[in-house]
């Protein structure tokens, strides 16, 4: 049997002396160490997606302060970004009083659908305001509500922090009016 050895030479280049492209890549890694500026051409997809969701909400958030329209939803949710947070189970009730359309006395009355704004209460017109803070038709289930949030705050309560911090209790108060009977 015969035997083998094989040898393995290594040649090197110091600092890649002579060869131009290794100089080249040398000059750039020790400028590159140098630079404090860290400078990707690459940005990830995600990146750009998140970024152009970041841009439309601002916008949609301008749009939102500058039109003169829904003034009631405005006050229940002033803020865009912490809206579409929420997960709301939307009722007939639900939106008909973050709108103030639909289902109110004096929504109705307004398009000449009812003769009189009036609440059945008698102690004003049947409005959001008056339907949250003031119908006394509603005085056990507001005063339902108004226990749950004066253990932590006080009443009354901004129609911002009844969608926010009190969503659970303020959909049970809206949800108890019947509006047939109202």
């Amino acid at each position: 049997m015969e035997r083998r050895e094989w040898t393995i030479k290594f040649t090197w280049i110091k600092a890649h002396a002579g060869n131009h492209g290794n100089e080249i890549a040398d000059n750039l890694a020790k400028e590159a160490t140098k630079n404090k500026e860290i400078m990707y051409n690459k940005i990830p997809k995600s990146q750009i997606v998140q970024q152009v969701k970041q841009q439309s909400i601002e916008r949609w958030q301008t749009q939102w302060e500058q039109t003169t329209k829904g003034s009631t939803t405005k006050q229940f949710f002033p803020n865009i970004k912490e809206r579409l947070k929420k997960r709301l189970k939307l009722t007939p009730n639900f939106t008909a009083i973050v709108t103030a359309h639909g289902k109110t006395k004096a929504y109705l009355h307004r398009f000449k659908i009812i003769d009189s704004p009036k609440c059945p209460c008698e102690t004003g017109n049947q409005t959001v305001n008056h339907l949250i803070y003031e119908c006394q038709r509603l005085q056990k289930e507001r005063e339902a509500l108004i226990r749950n949030i004066t253990e932590q705050d006080t009443w009354p309560s901004d129609k911002s922090d009844l969608v926010n911090k009190y969503i659970k209790q303020f959909t049970q108060f809206i949800n108890s009016i019947d509006f047939d009977k109202m």
